[in-house]
């Protein structure tokens, strides 16, 4: 089966694109250049039909094909204890920002199971990995804040961690709760400590949004870091 996939993200790879995504995946080289689209229907394919064979064969051995199995675990008809024993699996493959967040925005089961989805990624908040805790800030940011907020910004309150893509993905959370809530945030970060360099990248985010009004974005001027 594996091998069949692979024919396919080779027949439909683009040279231009390869060139474009490897210049924004840092350290990544095995990129084949299949745009997303396509990944998507190879993905709903293989969700219909021995997905369960593809996950035992999938050695990984292109971008593509970590990128489809993360599509798959979106696609798929299981309940999340069956998700949540392959994602435990998934999460230790994850080297990149895009598998990331391809993941996380595929996982519209945690619409259905917060409080599984809260209890399950309770450890990886702790974790010294880079892209365990971006996983989690990537999945408060698409799912919580909406439903949780308090959950979002207790989160965001504790965060400290170095890693870059850590730190950006907590960033890109607090741009979203200045979104969704604006006062009520900016009197959490006017009242609590939260990481500066989050704080500052967040305002930023926040400030390029079209979804705040030129007011709001003035008075993010006036933070003081």
């Amino acid at each position: 089966m594996i091998e069949e996939i692979k024919k396919e993200l080779f027949k439909n790879r683009d040279e231009k694109y390869q060139k474009f995504s490897s210049s924004l995946l840092p350290n990544i080289e095995n990129v084949l250049g299949v745009r997303f689209p396509i990944l998507k229907k190879i993905a709903k394919k293989i969700s219909k039909n021995d997905y369960e064979l593809f996950f035992r064969e999938n050695d990984d051995e292109f971008l593509e094909l970590t990128l489809l199995e993360a599509m798959v675990l979106g696609f798929i008809d299981k309940d999340f204890n069956y998700i949540k024993n392959h994602l435990k699996k998934f999460i230790k493959k994850i080297n990149c920002w895009s598998v990331c967040d391809t993941l996380c925005s595929n996982l519209k089961i945690v619409k259905e199971n917060k409080k599984e989805t809260k209890d399950f990624i309770e450890n990886y908040f702790k974790s010294e990995n880079e892209y365990e805790i971006r996983f989690c800030y990537v999945i408060l940011l698409n799912y919580f804040i909406e439903s949780d907020f308090d959950y979002v910004i207790e989160k965001l309150l504790l965060f400290d961690n170095e890693a870059y893509y850590a730190k950006m993905a907590a960033a890109w959370c607090l741009s979203y709760c200045f979104m969704f809530d604006f006062d009520r945030t900016l009197k959490i970060i006017k009242n609590k400590k939260i990481h500066p360099w989050v704080l500052k990248k967040g305002i930023l985010k926040a400030r390029e949004s079209f979804k705040l009004s030129k007011e709001q974005k003035e008075i993010l001027k006036t933070i003081s870091f």
